[in-house]
């Protein structure tokens, strides 16, 4: 049997997909130069996280002074965990994003065209009396989404996605303080 993370809310406004459906399968243009579907991105059988920001904007920032982002990296492949981002930027954009950032290994997927994120939903949020999209990372069995996390990715919110890994392997979850906390 799967293990099943709870979250709450059942259902987070804006978000089409919840615990315990799957990614949408469509295809959708890759680091590779080929398409992919969210189900080729996680090897058979095993635990993945999808970052996701629907915005044409960087997934996550480039590394803040005093953020490690090849430990963070280190605590996921020691996991096992496999980690690709699908963003709406286009190829280029992301392909230049991950160099600048020094995050050569991370796979990608570009939604470009918004396709994947019409099947998602769009989380909104209101910062100041503006609304503005929000990002989110899944942590999936390889399609099937275990959790919900948003406003999370390897700069953001890193601890509460260690503990929600832990409960997707069954095991208590961690408390975590990380020592390279971004200063900005």
């Amino acid at each position: 049997m799967l293990p099943t993370i709870p979250q709450l809310p059942p259902k987070i406004p804006g978000l089409s997909i919840s615990v315990g459906s799957f990614l949408p399968r469509i295809l959708l243009p890759s680091a590779e130069g080929v398409e992919l579907s969210p189900i080729d991105m996680v090897e058979p059988g095993a635990l993945g996280v999808c970052i996701y920001n629907p915005a044409p904007v960087n997934p996550m920032p480039l590394p803040p002074p005093g953020m490690d982002y090849p430990a963070r990296l280190a605590m996921l492949d020691e996991r096992k965990v496999d980690l690709y981002i699908i963003s709406g930027q286009s190829v280029e954009k992301l392909a230049s994003w991950r160099a600048l950032a020094g995050l050569e290994e991370i796979s990608f997927l570009s939604d470009v065209n918004g396709e994947f994120a019409a099947e998602v939903g769009i989380p909104i949020k209101r910062v100041e009396g503006q609304n503005f999209r929000t990002h989110a990372a899944f942590v999936l069995h390889e399609d099937r989404v275990l959790a919900i996390l948003l406003e999370t990715d390897l700069a953001h919110n890193f601890e509460s996605l260690l503990a929600a890994l832990d409960m997707a392997d069954n095991k208590e979850p961690g408390t975590y303080d990380l020592s390279d906390k971004p200063t900005y």
